[in-house]
Parts: structure tokens; sequence; C-alpha cells
């Protein structure tokens, strides 16, 4: 199912360590399959994919750019190295 919420399709296809994350900010970055992401230019938009049922369509350089922004803030436990976090609950405060 495509969808345009980043919040929903991080919340299905968050990266689990600093390598996942390394992984989708190349995959966005240089439109490419990285580790559990592949990001592909169709019809004008970015499509991503990960490891869930979600494709991100994104639909310009700003779409773009707020995801890989979103990303980049994630937040890890510093013990394991990962960590669970609730996007919805985030953008709320």
């Amino acid at each position: 199912m495509i969808t345009t919420d980043i919040a929903a399709w991080l919340d299905e296809n968050e990266p689990e360590d600093e390598q996942d994350r390394a992984d989708i900010l190349a995959s966005v970055r240089n439109v490419e399959e990285k580790g559990n992401y592949v990001a592909v230019k169709k019809g004008g938009r970015l499509l991503v994919t990960g490891w869930g049922e979600l494709t991100l369509a994104l639909a310009n350089e700003k779409a773009k750019a707020r995801l890989i922004r979103e990303v980049e803030l994630l937040p890890f436990d510093d013990e394991s190295g990962q960590g669970f976090r609730n996007v919805e609950l985030d953008r709320k405060g």
C-alpha cells in the first residue's frame, strides 16, 4: 500500500540501529537499494520501501528532506544501540 505519511511509514519501517539508519539515508539520498531499504524514482515521485507493507511516496525534494531529517533525529537506546520510538507521540510533543 502506498502512503505519503512519513510518520506512519517510519512507524512500520523504523531503523533498528545505526546501520539501518545509514542504510535508509543512503538509499533515499542516492536512490538505490541499501540494506533493508529501496528507493526508486517512478512517475516523478520517489518511492521508498522497507520491510513493512507500506511504500512511502515522496512528491518532491521538500518531502525527501523531511524524511531525511526525521531519520537523522531518530533516538536509539544508548545501552543496546537500539530503541523503540512511537513516531506519533514524538510529533505531539
